[in-house]
């Protein structure tokens, strides 16, 4: 018989294949604002990790006392999906008020370094970045209480099927989306993984986990 904590380690394996598109994708538009691809990946990547950190940390504080992690994991991740699906409708009326209004005012046209310009990338990032962070406590809370009987082997489970799913998805969206797709559409395909995940969690989160014991 099949366990109710299976699927749940599907769609995490599909939460990270999506989730390293955007770090991949995010990397190719700040570059078209900072005007350097090493600038860019430096940033996506601090903010990126930094946000993953900061939003696991903020998460872990508060998911034992979650009546409901999964359905948590639901909401979490139909926002990720939704901020994907606006993200290039953003960011372009993002730069261009950047570029008309705060770069003009903030920025001296002989130094190569703008904080300003910095700072406003990194804004556009974080907060997709901290929600991507929380997935996986919530997921693991999720599926503690579901299976409390090898929780160390879940956790690992999780773990490595989500790192696997990032690793896949680096390589997709560098060698056949983006290409394909171009950033806006892989921008799309990703978020409306995430909206599929974040449907599939809510049905699955109809029947809720037993909460942990104190």
């Amino acid at each position: 018989m099949r366990n109710r904590a299976d699927p749940l380690f599907v769609l995490f394996f599909v939460s990270g294949f999506s989730g390293l598109i955007y770090e991949s994708v995010w990397s190719h538009y700040v570059k078209l604002f900072l005007g350097h691809a090493a600038y860019a990946q430096t940033l996506v990547l601090v903010v990126f990790i930094g946000g993953l950190a900061l939003g696991s940390w903020l998460c872990a504080r508060f998911a034992p006392g979650i009546a409901n992690p999964l359905r948590a994991y639901a909401v979490v991740e139909g926002v990720i999906g939704l901020m994907a699906l606006g993200f290039h409708a953003v960011f372009t009326g993002t730069v261009e008020w950047g570029y008309e209004t705060l770069l003009p005012a903030t920025c001296d046209q002989a130094s190569a370094f703008c904080a300003s310009q910095w700072g406003l990338s990194a804004l556009l990032l974080a907060p997709q970045s901290v929600l991507l962070g929380a997935t996986f406590p919530l997921m693991s809370s999720a599926v503690i209480r579901l299976r409390e009987a090898e929780p160390g082997h879940d956790i690992a489970t999780l773990y490595f099927l989500n790192s696997l799913g990032a690793v896949l998805g680096v390589l997709a969206s560098a060698f056949m989306m983006i290409p394909a797709l171009g950033l806006p559409g892989t921008l799309t395909a990703a978020g409306l993984a995430n909206c599929a995940i974040a449907a599939l969690a809510w049905l699955l989160s109809r029947a809720p986990p037993a909460p942990l014991a104190a």
